[in-house]
Formats: structure tokens, sequence, C-alpha cells
């Protein structure tokens, strides 16, 4: 998985050392469900980078038909020979020269898939490529076929976003690499390849066939394929020859002129109120399972820059470490910045929106749990996952099922995730939580204290002699003198994290005549107002906004610090108090969640939420700056705490051997039995409560709809905006929301109703 923040062009999945092996159980399987159809021409040695991508494939139920379209060279005919010898499921046809769409409308003759996917023989797939396509298209019977983002490299390297989704503009030209997963039926369909067209663009005409036969298919946002640039090929070096690449285009134009007025326009699945839950699974995957180690799949929100998040990147680094398989399922659609750092331990990644109806989450997990064999099922801050462990409990009896949480959330669904935790409590076999504050707060709302465990999160230690030589470099770095306290904030800027009380803080240290440097790291919609107050207050001198950094950043920032300051209004044990505290900063943070649990008199401070908080913030402070000798010893304790208490491997272990309880409790008691049909009309009405949230938040936030104050919306703005929800889920009402004048005259509509 690429890096789109810093791409690595030579880190294509042909070369890299893969995370894990997906092999096909061959007892369990009979039939093949995907047929891989590459025509094959004199191809160079990367010919068996393609090969290895194939075989990383986490959908292994394939074969490989490829037919070599005369090759002369003798090298090129050897490497496909060896190729072809050392995997039973591939399959070589030789023809006599006749071009690309005759191969491969040969080795479609000879397929036995019921999807067909187009691979050329110098091209490569991220693991996960084809089970997403066919997946997609399992999910959204309007497609005909499916590809994804591209990363394109060789003699030209840069990303491809374009797809399928420009629709009748394809006429005009063509948009992307041949590289898809198509459904056999619209093969069918279509006629398959025109096999006069030897020079190129086949593809082009391929996909406006299928337009003319009333096809047409998806991108998914995801850069799952990898597509070369040869100066070399034959391709390009038919392109360079004149004119041709015109004439085919106006050809092209001609040939498929009647598409323009009734080009095939599908869309994706719009969820419908308690709509049918389809428990069929129709394509086959079983693999090998790892009996050497556990089957551990995580059900997580998304994958972003958050405290809660890198416990859990830090949690599947150590158990992949440690041999065993982990699967992911983000449930969010966002923006999954950190879905690269995740795929360095596991490749088995699904954002389940960019492929998937929500009605159609349920039967995907219970695939993926059977298709791994999944033993260990791991829910953390999805409100999805919680909500679905009823139907996930009667599907599969075998599992084990645990969820863990770090902090209670008291402005958000009356205490959040851990309230999910004591109402699905009967559904699961265990609970970690990450401070005994908050199993004391589960237990207090109706949970078995039985079934919690206290799992307190683990940081790496930052050597003495790192620390002194990084403080050095960032000080001078940041123009920040030697004997200078620093305190530094990090954190998103978040009305949970008060910035507001924090330039106050700072404002009263300043007014007390003391040196200080403040850093602060973080971005979110309370920095403008912040940045505003650091104006006023006159603290621009004494205050560096750095705003998001990536991790390793962070912990370099921290060799430079002396004081963590974090007036936040709830937390856990937050992950930014720990990995300071391994450093040697000295906290001084307030008296919330469990922060007190590892925090002690000797290594830091904790500021209670009262009326005079702001002074006691001052006093702390105060006393530190002013003391050097005894903030020197509290950062010695920091640093003793963390690690004799606080160790990043003795998280790992905690948390394997509380795995280990949570499936001897599966096997000891016996669960809250429903029925298949009330597990699925549970699933249909949390479905259904998630499509009204998201309808709700889309037409009261989006765009011009945002109501600036608390005043509750007239009678009038309500049947507007519920004319837009029912627009918006039909087709036009889609195509129309994606347009600038919609949004203008949105937002028209309601500066209209609001005066």
């Amino acid at each position: 998985m690429i890096d789109i923040r810093n791409v690595d062009f030579n880190d294509s999945p042909g070369r890299r050392r893969a995370s894990r092996a997906f092999v096909r159980d061959e007892s369990a399987v009979d039939r093949i469900d995907v047929s891989v159809i590459t025509p094959y021409y004199n191809t160079e040695e990367f010919f068996s980078e393609t090969f290895v991508s194939l075989q990383g494939q986490s959908f292994q139920n394939w074969e490989w038909i490829i037919v070599d379209d005369g090759s002369t060279d003798l090298d090129a005919i050897e490497r496909l020979s060896r190729v072809a010898e050392s995997d039973s499921r591939i399959k070589v046809i030789r023809q006599e020269n006749a071009g690309p769409s005759a191969a491969r409308n040969m080795a479609f003759n000879h397929s036995k898939g019921q999807y067909i996917c187009l691979l050329d023989s110098d091209d490569m797939l991220e693991p996960t490529y084809i089970e997403k396509c066919i997946w997609f298209l399992e999910s959204n019977n309007e497609f005909a076929f499916c590809n994804s983002f591209s990363v394109v490299f060789g003699e030209q390297e840069y990303l491809w976003t374009t797809g399928f989704e420009r629709g009748s503009a394809h006429v005009q030209a063509n948009s992307g690499p041949p590289i898809s997963v198509i459904r056999r039926s619209a093969f069918l369909d279509c006629g398959g390849f025109d096999e006069s067209i030897k020079f190129g663009h086949e593809d082009w005409d391929f996909w406006l066939s299928m337009a003319r036969a009333g096809h047409w298919g998806y991108t998914i946002p995801e850069y799952l394929q990898w597509y070369r640039k040869r100066a070399g090929g034959r391709f390009e070096q038919i392109m360079s020859s004149g004119n041709v690449n015109r004439t085919f285009e106006k050809e092209i134009q001609d040939k498929y002129s009647e598409l323009t007025g009734c080009f095939p326009t599908p869309s994706r699945k719009i969820q419908t109120p308690f709509e049918s839950i389809i428990t069929d699974i129709y394509i086959q995957n079983p693999l090998v399972g790892n009996y050497s180690g556990r089957r551990i799949m995580f059900i997580i929100p998304w994958m972003v820059t958050g405290g809660a998040d890198r416990v859990n990147l830090d949690l599947i680094e150590g158990l992949s470490n440690r041999g065993h398989d982990v699967t992911i399922c983000a449930t969010l659609s966002a923006v999954h910045n950190w879905e690269s750092e995740f795929s360095r331990f596991t490749q088995d990644i699904f954002v389940l929106p960019n492929l998937l109806s929500s009605a159609d989450f349920p039967r995907f997990l219970i695939y993926l749990i059977q298709s791994r064999k999944i033993d260990t099922v791991v829910v953390t801050g999805s409100t999805t996952g919680y909500q679905l462990l009823p139907y996930l409990n009667v599907f599969s009896s075998a599992v084990s099922f645990v969820d863990m949480c770090h902090v209670e959330e008291p402005n958000w669904l009356n205490g959040g995730h851990p309230r999910f935790g004591v109402g699905y409590q009967d559904f699961l076999n265990l609970n970690i939580v990450t401070t005994r504050h908050l199993s004391d707060w589960m237990v207090d709302r109706g949970a078995d204290r039985s079934q919690i465990h206290v799992m307190y999160t683990g940081v790496r230690a930052i050597s003495l002699e790192r620390s002194v030589v990084f403080r050095k470099m960032i000080r001078s770095e940041l123009n920040i003198s030697d004997d200078i306290p620093v305190i530094v904030f990090a954190g998103r800027m978040c009305a949970q994290k008060r910035p507001e009380i924090l330039a106050k803080i700072l404002n009263g240290l300043k007014d007390r005549g003391l040196r200080f440097q403040s850093l602060i790291i973080g971005d979110g919609d309370h920095r403008p107002n912040f940045e505003q107050l650091i104006k006023q207050y006159g603290l621009v001198n004494h205050v560096k906004m750095l705003g998001s950094v990536d991790h390793q950043r962070w912990l370099d920032i921290l060799t430079t610090a002396d004081i963590l300051l974090m007036p936040s209004e709830y937390e856990g044990i937050s992950i930014t108090l720990l990995e300071s505290m391994a450093a040697g900063v000295v906290p001084v943070v307030a008296l919330v969640g469990g922060q007190e649990e590892i925090v002690d008199p000797q290594a830091g401070m904790l500021i209670p939420h009262s009326d005079t908080e702001l002074q006691d913030y001052l006093d702390a402070l105060g006393y530190l700056l002013s003391n050097p000798a005894d903030l020197a010893s509290m950062s010695e304790q920091c640093r003793l705490i963390a690690f004799n208490r606080l160790s990043w491997s003795g998280m790992i272990d905690r948390f394997q051997s509380l795995l280990d309880v949570a499936e001897s409790n599966r096997v000891a008691s016996s669960r809250i039995l429903i029925s298949p049909r009330f597990a699925i009309e549970l699933t249909k009405l949390s479905l259904d409560y998630n499509r009204l949230g998201e309808e709700f938040h889309y037409y009261r936030h989006h765009e011009g709809w945002s109501g600036a104050s608390n005043r509750v919306p007239s009678n009038d703005e309500y049947k507007v905006a519920y004319f837009f929800v029912l627009l918006y889920r039909t087709s036009l009402g889609q195509w129309v929301s994606r347009k600038k004048i919609a949004r203008k005259i949105a937002i028209f509509i309601k500066n209209k109703l609001q005066r």
C-alpha cells in the first residue's frame, strides 16, 4: 500500500516483502470464481513481478490463463514456461501473433470464472485488488466491471485517479489502463475485444462496446493497481510513429457517436429504509489458517492520526511481529491518512464504505471470518462494529469477541463507545479498558465487573542519549535557546482539549514575568480562535504554532520539551501523556479520566476542574519553571514510571494474555442465544439508525445548511430538507448534488428561509 504523502514508486507489490502469505485451502474449493487473463508477447524479466503480485493476492480462488501471442524471444518463452510450471492454476495457450485483443478473447474462451480479471504481463496488483473489485461488484449489481486508482511507474511516475466516473466523456478519450475485473456475463454481452485493433487502445474500444451493450464500471478510490510505462513498449513505439493515434480517435468517436445521448449511468446502491440483509455468500475464498498464531480481525472506525489509532497501530505491529495474522476493517468514510502505516504490518485492510453498501457489511465480515478462519474479533472505536455484534455472534459461533475502550465521551451518545461496551456486553467475551476509572464508570452503568479487564497503554522508551542529541538539534532548528524551559501542547484543537483555557494559562505565565517558550502541535476547528487569542494576549513571541506533525516528528520534538500542558475537558490516559513521560517531559494535566493512575505527585501535577482551576495551573507551572532542580527530579521519575509500568512490549504481552482469557470465557460460558432472524432484524434497525443519522447530519451541516446558531429550524426548512433527502436517494439527486450550481441554489434557499 503506497503512502500518498510520500510515494515510493519502487515499492511495488511484485518487489516488496509480503507481511503475510495467503494460501488457498484446496480441500474447500469446488469451483473457480476469478479467471485472470493475460496476453504475453516477448515480455521482459519483470514478468516475474507480475506473477509475484498475483500470487500475493488475498483472494486466492483464481486461475491464470496466459496466451503467448507468438513470442519470438527464447528467454521470454523460457521465462513463461518456468512460471507456468510453478503453479497448477496457471494455463498457457500459444497462438500465432494476432495482437492483444485476440489473445484476451482466446484466454476468455478457455476461462471458467464468473469474474474476469484483465492483467497485462508487465503490470502489478496490490494484495487486496481482486478481492475488493469482486466484492464491490457483489454489492453493487448495477455495475458490470470495476478497477481502482493507479500507480503509474517505470519511464514515467505519477498517480492516476481518473476512471470510469467520467462516463460519456470516454467517447472523446480513454482515461486509464486496461486492468479491471469484469462480470463474465457482461464480457459475453459486448462480444469481447475487437480483434481488428492490433496497435493499441483496444481497451478503449472494449469499454465503449460495453457501454453500447448497456454496461458500465466503477473506479474504487484506492491505489490498488500498478501500470508500467515503457518507452520501448510496443504500444509506445506505434504511438510515436505519426498521427495514427489521432486517426484512431476519430474512428472510435464515429463508431460510438450514438452513445453521447444514451450512455449508461449506473450509481452505487443507496440504502433504503429497513433494507433486506442478504446472508448468502456467492464467492469462495477459503484460505489456509495460521496455526502458529491467532487470526485476529480488528473492526475500527478509521486509520487517522489520533491517540486511539496509535494504540491500534502499536497492537497490530506487536501482534504481527509475534506471528499472528491481522485483518483490519474500517467502517467509516474518511481520509484514512494512516492506512499506509497500518499496511506495514498487514496488507489485509478493507475500508468498507469504499466497496460496499452498508447492508452488505454483515455478510462481508462473515465472509472474511470464514475465509481467514478468524478466531478473535476486536471491536474498538467503531459504532457499526458494536451494532453488528448480535449478527456476527449468530453466524460465527466459534469466534471470541472483545472490545477495547479508552475514554467515556460525556458529550456524545451518553458516554460513547464505553456505553456500547456496557449495552452489548452479553455479546462480548471480554471488555478491555485502558483505565480503572473507565472500568468503574462502566460498572456504575450496569456492566459486569468480572468481564472487564484493565490494560494500560504502553509506549516505547526514548533513550537518554538520543534525547540529549535531538534536544540540541531541535532547539537549534526552532531557534530556542538551551536555557529556556519549553512547554508543549499536542492534540486536536477542539472543545475537548480546551485551547481557549490553554491560551489563558500561557497569558497568565507571561503576566507573571516567567521565561518560557510554548510549542503548540495540532490542528482543528478551534485553531483560528486560539491563534487570535495568542495575538490578543501578546503571546506571539512565546508561542510557536507547529501544526500537525507525523509521529516521528512528534517524538523528536518531545526531546526538546520540559513540561506537557494538557488542560482537557476529559481524557482516558492520553497516549500523548504516556509518550511525554517516556521522554522525561513532566505533565501538568487535568485530573480527568484515569490520569491519576499514572501521574503520581513525584512525576507531575494533576489539576482538578474547579472555580480556581486557572490559578491552580499558573501556580503549578510557576513552581516548575522557577525550580529547575525539582523539574529535573520529576523528569527522571517520569522515565522510570514509563520504563517499569508502561512498556510497549508489556502492553503486547498483556493484550495477548487477555485474548486467551476471552477464548477461555467463550468456551466456558454460553452466549445469549437469539435466532438468526432476530439477529438480522436487529441489524436492519441498526443500519437504518445509521442511515437516518447520516442523512440528518448531511442536510443539517452540508454546505449552506449548517445553522450558525442553535435556532430550531422552521417547518419550511424541514420540508425543504426532507425534499432534498428524498431527492438525494435517486440517481438524479446524486448527479445534481455534485454540481456547483446546485450547491449555490441550496445556499440561496437557506438564506431566504432564515430571513
